[in-house]
């Protein structure tokens, strides 16, 4: 373990009574996500719905028949197909395990620091402030894989800190099955295992490397034999769409994240009164203390470095290469245990160059204003139809597996017309949608059903409303305006004649 790192200056808590302040803090969040209650995103159901239809005997498929890989979290998809099996309703099983997994994240956020050789109350606080993230709250409560694949994240970094390679390969294998990018975690396991092959058992070392080969190896082998193919629909689908705006987009909401918080709007909405120039000015003195003191050569400041920096700068620069900072909240997600971590470390090097006690105010001060933001922003702004404008124009399909419904967005749509087939027009299931423009798919394919969003589907719309074909074979069945926001859900159906 590496030296105590904080100013020498007695500590008022014992380890297990600063453990158990964060554990309690944890119960209490909890506690209010549960009150705060499940609020999904459209994406959610996308993996609702695969694993409603592996729990029900279909295979891992959006659409019974039709094997396309359009998720790119099997393992979560897995744990919920195994609740959708037992009849666990998916929407609180999705609530009550993130939850759940960020009491545990902020527990071995504690343990990490520990290891670390940082105090008591550094590891508390680093703790206390990622669960005071009102965004990553907002987050678990979206029923999307974020919280647990940051929890695999965290644990496996732990167990590399506890020497428990073998432990530590296991965790690296399940965060690569869970999202694409833990395959980051592999590095990290390597230089690990580089650097105590003399010490470590022969059989650790080896389990250490063959145990995450062995579960990737296991799901690319699975993913080419039934779907084709290990890259997700998804990703193509996606990739076909990007252009330069998008990427300028990307790079902006990047920016705006480290200044004002992360994109999403209404519950997400970006405000100042989270302090999030403050925590990234924190986050970046602890950072360029760890190289510092790396470049000093300093006892445990490699171990620092590479258990605190490497994930967190190669998942961020990956995707913002690659232009992922869009209209996906969650992939934020990763990014907040290490920031709240070195925003804590950055205010423990302040209180050693000021000769203070930094650590305690500085962090009371974040979680403020985490709260008040939340309070006086957040939660009021939490005012979406989106989700449910969906669900009401999804109730006049029939739901059957003979009927076609095309839409845009497809979670949502395709949760509530189970077991319905649904035609994706961007293409994410459906690999025949990408690269056309979805009113020539309508018009070569004639689904049963259209549904679509005014804002998000104007293009289509406008494009459907004034072709006669369109007029003189499908009839609006449905529509519902958003209370909040100027723009309809509408849901159309092919005329009788047509059948």
């Amino acid at each position: 373990m590496a030296p105590n790192v904080e100013s020498p200056v007695p500590e008022r808590l014992t380890e297990s009574r600063s453990r158990a302040v964060v554990l309690y803090v944890g119960l209490f969040r909890m506690a209010l996500g549960v009150w705060l209650g499940f609020r999904p995103f459209d994406d959610t159901y996308i993996t609702f719905r695969y694993a409603l239809n592996l729990a029900a005997g279909r295979g891992f498929v959006f659409n019974d028949g039709e094997p396309v890989l359009g998720t790119t979290t099997p393992l979560w998809t897995l744990l919920l197909s195994c609740a959708a099996w037992i009849g666990a309703p998916l929407e609180y099983t999705a609530l009550g395990v993130s939850l759940l997994a960020d009491v545990g994240t902020a527990l071995i956020v504690f343990q990490l620091l520990r290891r670390l050789g940082y105090s008591n109350t550094a590891a508390m606080a680093a703790g206390l402030l990622f669960l005071s993230v009102f965004d990553f709250l907002s987050l678990a409560r979206s029923g999307m894989e974020a919280s647990v694949f940051v929890l695999i994240v965290l644990a496996a970094l732990e167990r590399i800190a506890a020497g428990r390679l073998a432990q530590a390969g296991v965790a690296c294998g399940l965060a690569s099955v869970t999202r694409p990018e833990g395959l980051v975690l592999m590095f990290v396991l390597a230089v690990a295992v580089w650097r105590a092959r003399r010490q470590a058992r022969r059989s650790e070392v080896v389990l250490a490397m063959v145990g995450p080969i062995a579960l990737v190896a296991s799901w690319a082998i699975y993913a080419v034999g039934f779907f084709g193919t290990i890259v997700p629909q998804s990703v193509l689908a996606k990739a076909a769409l990007a252009d330069p705006a998008l990427t300028r987009f990307s790079w902006t909401n990047l920016a705006l994240f480290f200044l004002r918080g992360q994109f999403g709007g209404e519950i997400l909405e970006r405000t100042y009164l989270q302090l999030m120039p403050a925590i990234t000015l924190l986050a970046t003195l602890g950072a360029y203390g760890l190289m510092m003191a790396l470049a000093r050569r300093e006892e445990g400041s490699f171990d620092r470095v590479l258990l605190l920096l490497v994930f967190p700068t190669a998942y961020i620069g990956a995707l913002a290469v690659s232009g992922a900072f869009t209209f996906f909240p969650w992939y934020y997600a990763p990014a907040y245990p290490f920031l709240a971590v070195m925003a804590i470390i950055g205010a423990d090097r302040l209180g050693t160059i000021v000769r203070r006690r930094t650590v305690v105010p500085l962090c009371g001060i974040l979680v403020l204003a985490q709260v008040v933001a939340a309070v006086y922003v957040k939660l009021p702004n939490d005012r979406s139809f989106w989700i449910e404008g969906y669900r009401r124009v999804s109730a006049a399909v029939d739901r059957d597996p003979n009927v076609t419904v095309a839409a845009l967005e497809i979670g949502t749509v395709g949760w509530y017309v189970w077991p319905a087939r649904v035609l994706d027009l961007v293409g994410l299931v459906s690999p025949e949608a990408v690269g056309r423009r979805p009113f020539e798919l309508i018009q070569a394919t004639g689904p049963d059903y259209l549904i679509v969003r005014s804002d998000d589907g104007a293009g289509l719309l406008r494009e459907a409303l004034a072709d006669t074909w369109f007029s003189t074979h499908y009839t609006s069945v449905a529509l519902e305006a958003d209370p909040f926001v100027p723009r309809e859900f509408r849901a159309f159906r092919r005329l009788p004649a047509d059948d």
